[in-house]
């Protein structure tokens, strides 16, 4: 990271200048401007070598500084998509710049002090190996030091659809739990709690019994989750809040979820998980399947 590159505090949203970008940065632009919230948008291009010293690399040295075309050409593009984001939203404080490097490092670096980092990914319409190898979208949400927002670029706008939290009671989840507070009292929107539970397969000849025992079983978890939103509902008493515990895998149960939401917030990794696990596996379907935009916190 340059030293030129000030990320503290700010919403920071990568673009490539590709039309897949701009679902991400109009969001980031979005979020800044409701937060008041300075926006940074960077345009990460590969680092480009130096000429070398041949005779025919010393010509073309000399008849043009491709380097410095190129950059400044980069810069414009940014500049372009800072000026539709300003004109869209009149009271952003937003800046362009251009970096060289691994779009991955670069943005990872960037979320040790930023307020969140932005990102966008390919949606079910991009090619098998895109979707299966992942991307700058998967590296950063996995490594980053701080909150990721994945905006896929299949996902709907719903601005005022609640904000929905996975809870399992890891500390990535109490994270959670504590943005997605934050994030529909700036929204003004309600917030819809899950917690998703299975017993896995049982005997089908002791159905009842089963079914007496999920009824306890929603009961003592819909308890758990009252005592893990005390604190953010005493913070946000305006927010109303909505509890569902559900029986199923919980990356089901969120992505089902997410249909009607305007944001979903998972932990990096849940209860399952271990130091190593940066990126759990219902946060990496969720990732993949949301269709809304999903933040991704770390405990």
């Amino acid at each position: 990271m340059s030293a030129e590159l000030e990320t503290k505090g700010r919403i920071v949203v990568g673009t490539d200048g590709s039309p897949r970008s701009e679902k991400a940065v109009d969001w980031a632009a979005g979020r800044a401007s409701a937060r008041k919230l300075p926006l940074l948008v960077l345009f990460v291009v590969p680092e480009l070598p130096l000429p070398g010293r041949t005779a025919a690399a010393a010509q073309i040295h000399h008849g043009m500084n491709y380097i410095a075309d190129y950059l400044a050409d980069a810069q414009k593009k940014v500049d372009r998509v800072v000026a539709q984001m300003r004109q869209k939203y009149p009271t952003l404080d937003a800046e362009g710049k251009v970096v060289q490097g691994a779009a991955s490092y670069v943005l990872t670096r960037a979320s040790r002090d930023a307020d969140q980092i932005v990102v966008g990914a390919r949606g079910e319409g991009a090619p098998l190996s895109v979707r299966l190898l992942g991307g700058v979208s998967d590296a950063v949400a996995t490594h980053a030091h701080g909150p990721v927002v994945v905006v896929g670029d299949e996902v709907h706008e719903n601005p005022n659809g609640p904000v929905v939290v996975g809870v399992d009671g890891s500390p990535a989840a109490k994270s959670a739990i504590k943005l997605a507070f934050e994030a529909a009292d700036v929204r003004g929107v309600p917030l819809i709690a899950i917690n998703s539970w299975d017993f896995g397969p049982y005997d089908a000849y002791n159905a009842e019994i089963w079914e007496q025992s999920g009824e306890g079983i929603t009961k003592s978890l819909t308890e758990l989750v009252e005592e893990l939103l005390a604190d953010g509902k005493a913070a946000h008493p305006n927010v109303p809040v909505e509890i569902r515990v559900i029986r199923g895998r919980p990356e089901r149960a969120l992505v089902d979820a997410s249909a009607e939401a305007g944001l979903v917030v998972v932990g990096s990794r849940g209860r399952g998980g271990f130091a190593g696990l940066l990126l759990g596996s219902t946060s990496k379907h969720v990732l993949r399947e949301s269709h809304s935009p999903v933040i991704v916190t770390r405990g």
